[in-house]
């Protein structure tokens, strides 16, 4: 049975988002992080740019077009930044996405149910992502520099960037998405987003939050949220109040 709404619960970290619940309405989309489904009940029935498919769990790395049919999943969104399991997955992403067995799966993961204390798995070992691990410390120190002005409401410039790697701003575009794989500006758009998620989470209000974050409005952060996650800010934000009545 196909819903309009998402429905379950949510639970947020730095670098790592769980949702577990019923699926909503969502199109052919993409996004920047990475994304684990893991069906809780028959096999997940999806959508690739190749067509349908189906598998008792599947990952999407960053930036693969992909819709969600009907059913009761856990899917968890990593920082593609982030060093973790999900690495050895793009490895072995074939036409972008990789059907997988539970059986190769971490043992925590494929044990996730409808009991699943998500805050606890969310702190576990396996999903207490560090920050970004590079061999280059030019990124490690582009990466800090823009969450550091992130926190100061200061939405630094590409050229600055630019300047801390010792590029032009032109190759420092191409040079951004080698070293991460993803756009300077889809980045920047996720730390963001996190800096205005933190702040409602901490009781600020909605239209307070996304200007805090440096977001022109609330429909604005919306926009990128649903871009970020495939599903609304609205469904979000009902999913988390669920999750702190568990």
């Amino acid at each position: 049975m196909k819903r309009k709404n998402w429905e379950g619960d949510i639970v947020f970290s730095h670098s790592t988002a769980i949702f577990r619940g019923h699926v909503g309405d969502n199109k052919l989309h993409s996004h920047w992080a990475s994304q684990l489904t893991i069906s809780l009940d028959d096999e997940l029935a999806f959508e690739t740019s190749s067509g349908a498919q189906s598998a008792k769990a599947v990952y999407f790395p960053s930036n693969t077009p992909h819709r969600l049919e009907s059913g009761f999943v856990c899917s968890i969104y990593f920082d593609p930044l982030a060093d973790s399991f999900c690495r050895a997955l793009n490895k072995s992403a074939a036409d972008g996405w990789t059907a997988i067995s539970l059986n190769d799966l971490p043992r925590a993961l494929a044990q996730i149910d409808a009991s699943t204390d998500l805050r606890a798995l969310l702190n576990s070992e396996l999903l207490s992502l560090p920050d970004m691990v590079s061999p280059d410390p030019r990124l490690e120190a582009v990466i800090r520099e823009i969450k550091a002005r992130l926190a100061e409401g200061d939405d630094i410039d590409r050229d600055s960037l630019a300047d801390i790697a010792h590029l032009s701003p032109t190759r420092f575009s191409h040079w951004f998405v080698e070293r991460t794989g993803v756009p300077l500006r889809s980045y920047r758009k996720w730390l963001k987003l996190r800096v205005a998620v933190d702040a409602v989470l901490e009781g600020r209000n909605p239209m307070e939050a996304a200007t805090l974050a440096g977001f022109s409005d609330l429909a604005h952060m919306s926009r990128v949220f649903s871009e970020s996650f495939g599903f609304t800010y609205m469904d979000a934000m009902r999913a988390w109040e669920r999750s702190n009545k568990l």
